[in-house]
């Protein structure tokens, strides 16, 4: 219990160790919290293929800016080759999302998923921390960050459930059967 308390403290100092990652941090909570709120207030509402190009296109224009920062800064580190292949992999990701959304290469439903805010903007967090280095992920920082996502995934589909009058109000005004 203890390392799982250390992971938390760890996570929880990577956000003021390098005041710079909130150049980053900022537009990626508003983003990741205005589409949540979006979301709630039309529940009708799908995630499009040009949001899913667009959330690929963030996701890997954050790791393309954590890799700058990798090689300037820490290409020396002792940790340079986890924290490349790390980001290596949440590029290609980010490049498989951009791929199936802008050629439709897989059901809107599974792309949807793929795409969704909270694994883009929570994975981009995770991508400033660490190619930044301002987090250093051992198996008890993992362990954390999969629990933090499981709350805020909670949280904001709580958040999602208890919204909705918009939506609602603009189904009933086309006719619609609200959610």
């Amino acid at each position: 219990m203890t390392e799982i308390l250390q992971g938390f403290k760890l996570i929880g100092e990577a956000f003021v160790k390098e005041p710079s990652v909130w150049w980053f941090l900022v537009p990626i909570f508003l983003l990741w919290i205005g589409m949540e709120i979006y979301f709630g207030q039309y529940k009708k509402e799908r995630l499009g293929w040009n949001s899913i190009l667009a959330n690929g296109i963030t996701f890997s224009w954050i790791n393309i800016a954590s890799f700058r920062f990798l090689f300037m800064e820490d290409s020396g580190a002792a940790d340079f080759w986890p924290r490349f292949l790390i980001l290596l992999l949440f590029l290609i990701y980010g490049i498989f999302v951009i791929y199936t959304a802008f050629f439709h290469k897989i059901s809107p439903r599974i792309a949807s998923l793929l795409a969704a805010p909270t694994q883009i903007y929570f994975l981009s967090m995770v991508s400033i921390f660490w190619g930044q280095g301002v987090l250093i992920i051992n198996k008890w920082v993992f362990l954390d960050l999969i629990i933090i996502y499981l709350v805020l995934s909670l949280v904001f589909r709580l958040i999602r459930r208890n919204l909705g009058i918009l939506g609602e109000v603009e189904a009933v005004k086309k006719g619609e059967k609200p959610v």
